[in-house]
């Protein structure tokens, strides 16, 4: 307990985290070894078994927009969400072999506002500024 106090202490420090004392939701499964073709609607509607209104996140690279082959899956309950657990760890999706663990991210909290960024969208947020090299969108000239 004191290692796990000292950790997050440690990535709170680091800007990993935003409170030490947040905890990993109990509703939330990542799902790695995905296939790269695999889509969100795909996951969702393998994951409905066990929760109708299941919502599923596939992490992609911010500049291509392409599978970094993980996800988080959210279910309404814990329950559903163990049941999923005991379930697809181990399951055949689109010819891959899906590895599934209880989530221990907490950036649905830290970066609700980057949501946009992960799924590839540039557009607008906190990166705006950046895009134009620091020249604050006047090509340097000042005013």
């Amino acid at each position: 307990k004191r290692q796990d106090t000292s950790r997050a202490v440690m990535l709170e420090m680091l800007g990993d985290r935003p409170d030490a004392e947040i905890e990993a939701p109990e509703n939330v499964l990542f799902v790695c070894k995905l296939n790269p073709f695999t889509n969100d609607e795909d996951l969702e509607l393998i994951f409905s078994r066990f929760d109708n209104s299941a919502k599923a996140d596939i992490i992609r690279d911010p500049d291509t927009g392409a599978s970094l082959q993980y996800a988080f899956v959210e279910f309404q309950s814990k329950e559903a969400c163990n049941e999923a657990y005991l379930k697809m760890n181990n399951a055949l999706v689109d010819d891959r072999r899906i590895r599934v663990d209880f989530s221990q991210s907490v950036a649905h909290v830290w970066d609700r506002y980057n949501k946009k960024y992960r799924r590839g969208d540039r557009r607008g947020g906190i990166e705006k500024g950046f895009m134009d090299g620091g020249r604050g969108g006047n090509g340097g000239r000042g005013r």
